[in-house]
């Protein structure tokens, strides 16, 4: 690579990388291999599950669509990615002798991905991943020999009782290891009684356990003298550019949110237009995380010994209002709408719960139990109802953030960009200041139209027409009654 300080440093190196086969990993694994080629190894960490090994779900992960471009250019650079079985959960992650012995010789930089990000009320199986989980990945990764740096992904929404969120790790009034150990000795049903005790203002255990899990880090790192870079991304959505743009393989966040309105499911939601919704797209992030991983290896400890924490945000360099996402989104999906639609694209924002519910009512469940009242009557199984309660609870675990906002300071991902010469910032771009929303906003929409929905290109003009069709249906519907509401206020008042 021309000039590529990044790749030139990555050359004969080898990586670790826990959380391989999630959104972010697998972005991550494709990036190294097509941007640093002299990359000696890409050691990930797998959990066999499902009757699958892990040489099997190294396969699945190689066949993954995001892998198409090196598997048809470069289909040799594959064999550099090793799997290893083993579980962050278990102390020296439950690899082999023989596994660790590799690493342990071998590992010069480690990403570590690997998180639980449900936003429910299981604070046990949260601490365990994101607390426990850390803390026994930096300490089996304290033991290799080459290691040059340490690379944890967080996220910016923690913290959130303060209105600016520094790139400092925040000291908590709970120390992490004593709450492992006071929730450990409790049985599930105390413990579920005293979560929301325990979590205090954070909106759910994972904000909460993630921010611990940044101390733990910090502590250990500062004690034992390791590199540590912390990248906070904030909502992080579907791939600017790389590897497909708009690529996504999950509903989460507003991905889950786009494909509701496009489908015409969703017609109603909780949201402050007036707000900047934060988010990164997933791309954006794992360049940052690379450059993190280099700068903290060619610059080691800070002089304070503390981790440098890279605050991965939009709304301080280039903020998109929920209003600005919602028109590029209803204007993406009346240009390339799904072919299998409910009904006609549209929604109504709310900031209270009264009208909002309201709606909810008249454009959710009033449909839902007809359709359901009629799949009885012809022998099928009912599932809108079913259907509308799992996107309504899904739903509520965003409320928190939709009609909130909060100032996130990014400098050092700015300040990480004018150290790196031209060509890196070509390579490994992630200046969020050259985001153009209605652009990325468009391939969003094309994005979750073929990677979530499955709906080829080619179906477009079925799909059209059948937009067109529920268009004259909404106005028909909408006169009719107007009509009928017409003719009873004429009964009533004549």
């Amino acid at each position: 690579m021309k000039e590529s300080k990044i790749a030139e440093y990555y050359q004969d190196k080898s990586i670790f990388i826990t959380g391989a086969t999630g959104f972010m990993g697998k972005v991550l694994v494709e990036k190294l291999l097509r941007s640093c080629p002299g990359i000696e190894r890409v050691y990930l960490l797998l959990r066999p599950s499902k009757g699958k090994d892990v040489t099997c779900r190294l396969e699945e992960l190689i066949n993954n669509e995001v892998f198409h471009a090196l598997r048809q250019n470069q289909p040799e650079i594959v064999k550099k990615l090793i799997p290893m079985a083993g579980d962050i959960s278990l102390t020296s992650l439950g690899l082999s002798a023989a596994d660790q012995e590799i690493l342990n010789s071998s590992v010069s930089v480690v990403f570590h991905t690997a998180a639980r990000i449900n936003f429910d009320d299981n604070l046990r199986e949260a601490i365990d991943a994101n607390i426990k989980g850390p803390q026994k990945v930096i300490a089996f990764c304290s033991q290799l020999k080459k290691l040059q740096a340490f690379v944890h992904v967080s996220t910016v929404f923690n913290n959130l009782d303060k209105g600016e969120i520094d790139e400092v790790v925040y000291p908590s009034h709970l120390d992490p290891l004593k709450l492992t150990e006071f929730v450990d000795s409790m049985d599930n049903q105390l413990l579920a009684s005293i979560t929301k005790q325990l979590v205090g203002n954070c909106p759910n255990v994972y904000a909460f356990t993630k921010a611990l899990g940044e101390q733990v880090l910090q502590k250990y790192c500062s004690e034992n003298k390791i590199p540590l870079a912390i990248v906070r991304p904030s909502i992080v959505t579907c791939s600017l550019q790389e590897p497909i743009p708009g690529w996504i393989d999950n509903l989460n966040g507003p991905s889950g949110f786009i494909v509701g309105v496009g489908k015409g499911l969703l017609r109603t939601a909780i949201t402050d237009c007036n707000l900047v919704g934060d988010m990164i797209p997933v791309d954006i992030a794992i360049n940052l995380m690379i450059a993190a991983g280099w700068k903290s290896a060619i610059g080691g400890m800070q002089q304070d010994n503390e981790a440098k924490v890279y605050n991965c945000v939009t709304g301080s360099h280039n903020p998109v209002t929920w209003r600005m996402f919602n028109q590029y989104g209803m204007a993406g999906w009346k240009e390339y709408p799904t072919k299998d639609m409910a009904w006609y694209p549209s929604i109504n924002y709310h900031t209270r719960q009264i009208p909002y519910k309201l709606e909810q009512a008249i454009y959710h469940y009033l449909p839902a139990y007809f359709f359901d009242f009629v799949a009885r009557v012809i022998g099928k199984k009912p599932i809108m109802v079913t259907l509308y309660n799992k996107i309504h609870r899904a739903l509520t675990c965003l409320d928190f953030y939709v009609v909130r906002e909060w100032k996130f300071v990014s400098n050092n991902p700015i300040q990480l960009l004018d150290e790196m010469s031209p060509e890196d910032r070509r390579l490994f771009n992630f200046d969020v200041r050259d985001i153009n929303w209605e652009s990325y906003v468009t391939n969003y929409i094309l994005g979750c139209r073929r990677f979530l929905l499955k709906d080829n290109i080619q179906t477009l003009p079925i799909a059209k027409r059948n937009l067109n069709r529920l268009y004259w249906l909404r106005i028909l519907l909408r006169l009719i009654l107007l009509v009928v509401l017409g003719f009873i206020f004429y009964k009533f008042f004549f």
